[in-house]
């Protein structure tokens, strides 16, 4: 089992600092059909995905997807995210800890679902900061609350509004980095420590896949990627819901 929670790991990170989304996205609801407890599987996802984002940030900056040296315009993207997002993460993790098992999991899967449509079927707009820091408080409060659904925003909707697709994910996973970090900071401080031996799994794996996910986004065009883990997360979304009856 062990082994299969940091393949799962390494495959999900792969695909988030590649894609910019859907680590949390995928893994929440995976691990959850595996049998973990949401309110397990959540601060898990969130250390070991700021950590994995760490790594993937710096290959990000190396591999020439993004410049993040000094105040670019690809790190005043990151700021228009971030600064919203972690007051959003407050509220997000308050929530996620504190209401009932039952309506966590119907968050997650029907949260997974539109995130998976939004993957398979975009909606475009035109680029604004007013829109990127909207963008952040949406996406701050899923992820601190679900664990997922902050690539699937961010990454999306800036591709969607203009911004290079490079540039996209490379900030969205910069950005997922610090509201990672203090949403999995705050779930322990709202519900208690937590077992350590998934969260040290996950980020075993997310370190691995985030040192790769960035090789991958200079190299390939990942449109068809996006697609399948789209229909993946739509799957696994209606999976939970299902099972909830």
């Amino acid at each position: 089992m062990d082994a299969a929670i940091v393949f799962l790991a390494i495959a999900g990170e792969l695909v988030d600092a590649s894609l910019g989304m859907l680590f949390g996205t995928l893994l929440s609801p995976l691990l959850i059909i595996m049998g973990y407890e949401a309110k397990l599987v959540v601060p898990s996802i969130l250390v070991a995905q700021g950590l994995g984002g760490l790594v993937a940030t710096i290959r990000h900056h190396n591999c020439g997807n993004a410049d993040f040296n000094g105040y670019t315009r690809d790190s005043k993207i990151v700021l228009a995210v971030v600064l919203p997002g972690l007051i959003a993460v407050v509220l997000g993790a308050f929530v996620g800890a504190n209401i009932s098992k039952f309506a966590l999991n119907m968050y997650i899967g029907i949260l997974v679902v539109i995130m998976g449509l939004l993957c398979i079927f975009p909606v475009y707009y035109a680029f604004s900061w007013k829109k990127m820091w909207l963008i952040g408080l949406l996406s701050g409060f899923n992820k601190a609350m679900s664990g997922g659904g902050f690539g699937p925003v961010t990454s999306t909707g800036k591709i969607l509004s203009g911004v290079d697709s490079k540039v996209s994910v490379s900030t969205t996973t910069f950005a997922e980095v610090p509201i990672c970090l203090l949403g999995f900071g705050l779930w322990i401080a709202f519900n208690g420590w937590i077992e350590w031996r998934l969260p040290v799994l996950l980020s075993v794996g997310a370190s691995v896949g985030g040192f790769i996910g960035p090789y991958i986004t200079k190299k390939f065009n990942p449109r068809k990627l996006r697609y399948g883990a789209g229909l993946l997360a739509v799957a696994c979304g209606i999976w939970i819901i299902t099972n909830l009856f």
